[in-house]
């Protein structure tokens, strides 16, 4: 399985830092009971409760065994979304190969860490965070001069596709498709003159890229509205006319960063309590055309 730039990411937060065992599974017991590692006993009388584990940013790792003071340095490596591989090195023992294998395969199971040690499933839960160096946000890198000289997207671009219903789906089409299924609708009596024409507006509205890094909303001026209307809302600042169009948005920003296009939403976005960031990629496709999730672009 690919491993996608989240996947990775996720997976780091996830397990850096230390990992103190909690309690036991026998894949033997009646209802895969949890016992707790402190009432545990083993057959080699080790105390699980003394067991850790601590895994670092730079894919190291340490294994401890408060029991008899051993350590053990290890490394580790992601293999799946919530899925670990590491060195166990003896730690647990000489162990048969194929014993010692699903003992150096780690996964996470409702937030713990859970290794497979013959009939034996232990978990560990994580007692402490580590340190992640944290990434610059896309806002706070300048250009590079080369950067600087990517100007492709600078312009007007018409909407070519956007999230619309035909039938029982909900998702990207194009304008003539859309006006097909609208025209069917109301040919049928369930959509009357004024719905229609908000749904084709939509289609009619354009978006600037501008040389000096902002991004610009033009939407037509609704049939309904009149010249007294337009000037009052001109007159108090709440829109502005350019080409027959109305512009009544925040300009937000885009910037071009490592050889990629990027596009500040200006959203807020919080997954699980963190912070996430508002800019997103846009680079144009093989088409030429750019992605805004909602819907694609296409350069006039």
């Amino acid at each position: 399985m690919e491993l996608t730039k989240e996947d990775l990411k996720d997976g780091l937060k996830f397990i850096v830092g230390t990992w103190e065992a909690e309690f036991v599974v026998s894949f033997f017991s009646n209802n895969l009971e949890h016992v707790p590692v402190t009432e545990f006993k083993s057959s080699d009388g080790r105390d699980l409760s003394k067991l850790s584990m601590e895994f670092f940013e730079d894919h190291t790792a340490k294994l401890k065994d408060g029991s008899n003071g051993r350590e053990v340095d290890s490394t580790w490596e992601q293999t799946k979304p919530y899925g670990w591989t590491y060195k166990a090195n003896g730690f647990f023992g000489e162990l048969p190969a194929d014993v010692a294998e699903k003992v150096e395969e780690l996964d996470a199971q409702e937030g713990k860490l859970c290794i497979a040690l013959g009939f034996l499933c232990i978990a560990f839960k994580k007692t402490a965070e580590g340190h992640i160096t944290k990434e610059p946000d896309i806002d706070e890198i300048e250009p590079s001069p080369e950067d600087l000289k990517m100007k492709a997207i600078v312009g007007r671009w018409k909407i070519y596709k956007s999230f619309a219903p035909i039938g029982n789906s909900f998702d990207l089409h194009t304008k003539d498709e859309v006006v097909a299924e609208l025209g069917k609708q109301k040919a049928a009596g369930k959509l009357d003159e004024e719905e229609y024409n908000q749904t084709l507006n939509l289609f009619e509205s354009v978006m600037e890229f501008t040389d000096d890094y902002k991004v610009l909303s033009y939407m037509p001026i609704p049939k309904h509205v009149t010249q007294e209307q337009i000037d009052q809302a001109v007159a108090s600042g709440e829109v502005k006319i350019v080409d027959g169009m109305m512009c009544c948005e925040e300009p937000k920003e885009w910037k071009a960063v490592n050889g990629h296009y990027y596009y500040n939403t200006k959203e807020h976005r919080e997954i699980f309590g963190e912070i996430k960031s508002p800019w997103d990629i846009i680079d144009p496709d093989a088409d030429g055309r750019i992605d805004l999730k909602m819907f694609v672009l296409e350069k006039m």
